[in-house]
């Protein structure tokens, strides 16, 4: 009996999750489509030398980052861009649970002649890396928040494995099940970077930010992400008191982490 009310009380914590599944509204901006097929938004001083790509989590989409595509300092200071990853919003639909397809999706929105900053959030972190890694000399800076890094911390959860399952399935979004199904795989794909020759990104400014009562991806990721890093720019900021929605929580925290990372990947600049 015990069994069946733990289950039930799962299943309906999921079946609500499916109906908040994540933070949206609409954007004064028109809907691009990168050459991958990635819908974005772009918003901001398109004559600026910045360009902030913002990468959302798991589920998510591109509306998440709403509170920073209207912030006026960003928007005149930097080009601002935030996209729907594969499978979310209004990109291609189908599931793609491997760090590298999402990165090389995201790629042709990297400008060549610009100071390409990524901004990412829990898998959004890993993704920004991860396409830094695969194009290094395009990438400048990134800001990482509440990422997830480590294998070991990673592994598919007793609620993972019970929403792959076709009984408690049934009664999650479309959304709820792509991130599921990226949650399934993903200590293999972080096992993957980590074995990636992370000096490549020694001359990239990066900023890890993490809240300690993280519950969602555990801080310790952060630490494991900064201890694989090996540029004299790297930094992580540990914030006391948030939890995996620091990016919604503390918006002026990241922002002003984003304006700093800004500064260093100005000074960089050749």
């Amino acid at each position: 009996m015990r069994k069946q009310v733990v289950g039930a009380t799962v299943l309906s914590f999921l079946a609500g999750l499916s109906i908040k599944s994540s933070i949206a509204s609409e954007l004064d901006a028109t809907t691009r489509f990168a050459d991958s097929g990635v819908a974005y938004v772009e918003r901001g001083n398109a004559a600026s030398n910045y360009r902030l790509i913002f990468i959302h989590g798991s589920p998510g989409n591109k509306e998440g980052y709403e509170a920073y595509l209207k912030d006026t300092w960003l928007l005149e200071n930097a080009e601002l861009i935030s996209v729907d990853r594969v499978g979310y919003g209004q990109s291609p639909e189908e599931l793609a649970a491997d760090l590298d397809s999402q990165s090389k999706s995201i790629e042709s929105l990297l400008a060549k002649d610009k100071v390409n900053i990524l901004i990412g959030h829990s898998l959004g972190g890993p993704i920004a890396l991860n396409l830094a890694l695969m194009f290094p000399n395009l990438v400048q800076g990134m800001v990482l928040v509440a990422p997830a890094f480590d294998p070991k911390l990673e592994e598919p959860k007793w609620y993972n494995e019970l929403a792959d399952t076709w009984l408690v399935s049934v009664f999650l979004s479309d959304n709820w099940k792509k991130s599921n199904g990226e949650m399934m795989p993903l200590a293999d794909e972080l096992s993957k970077l980590s074995n990636k020759d992370w000096g490549l990104l020694d001359s990239v400014p990066v900023t890890l930010i993490h809240g300690d009562e993280d519950n969602i991806a555990d801080p310790e990721n952060s630490a494991f992400a900064i201890q694989r890093l090996t540029g004299k720019e790297k930094k992580l900021v540990e914030v006391k008191g948030e939890g995996h929605f620091i990016l919604w929580q503390n918006t002026p925290k990241v922002i002003n982490e984003i304006k700093q990372l800004i500064s260093i990947a100005d000074l960089n600049r050749p």
